[in-house]
């Protein structure tokens, strides 16, 4: 009988491992539930090597992705990209540091970065003068979530960036605030408005998301 129980308790670990196993290697899925695959060809910008971008798929369900909204005047229906949030939520605990993109702090340039790194799969570096050339140009009324704004700041220069998210507002890093949501119309951002750009290049992968229930 002993031997029985033993065998048996041997048969459950193999299934507990081989679940473990087959999470690992692809039971991901979007918000809909649509099956993905992992991405073969994106490299992480600060490591060198291939960058596997993970999201829980809770932050495709409107109660979660509003929590992480919070006051956000934008419809949750209309978020393309929920990850944005969620790195609006991780960012804003840190403070603003000049050519930071740790949890030590971050500026505007770090931070758009690292969203277009881990949201889209895009590699950039340099300040938001380096980055402005790169992109096409785009009128104010055509703006999109995902696209980047810029502000000429200091000395009449580009020198400053922030990611668009709908409803004329945009996700940035400030010197005295951290990381906030503001308004493209707000006087100080309106006088100080340069253009904006987009990517012309197709994301390099789709974020996975990663079931949070079996």
């Amino acid at each position: 009988m002993g031997r029985i129980f033993g065998l048996l308790d041997f048969w459950y670990v193999i299934r507990f491992l081989f679940c473990l196993v087959f999470l690992s290697l692809g039971a991901y899925r979007n918000g809909s539930g649509a099956s993905l695959t992992w991405p073969s060809n994106t490299m992480d910008s600060l490591s060198n090597r291939p960058c596997y971008l993970t999201w829980p798929d809770s932050l495709c369900e409107p109660t979660t992705l509003r929590g992480l909204m919070g006051k956000i005047p934008i419809e949750v229906n209309r978020v393309q990209r929920p990850e944005l949030y969620a790195m609006l939520a991780k960012w804003s605990k840190y403070p603003y540091r000049y050519a930071g993109r740790t949890s030590q702090g971050i500026d505007c340039s770090g931070l758009v970065c690292e969203i277009q790194r881990t949201v889209y799969g895009r590699s950039y570096s340099g300040g938001s003068a380096d980055i402005y050339p790169k992109l096409t140009k785009i009128p104010k009324e055509e703006l999109q979530e995902g696209d980047m704004v810029f502000f000429k700041i200091r000395k009449n220069k580009i020198s400053h960036v922030g990611l668009y998210l709908g409803n004329n507002l945009f996700l940035h890093a400030t010197t005295k605030a951290g990381v906030i949501v503001s308004d493209l119309d707000e006087e100080y951002y309106r006088r100080r408005y340069y253009g904006a750009g987009r990517d012309p290049k197709a994301p390099t992968c789709t974020p996975l998301y990663l079931p949070t229930t079996p």
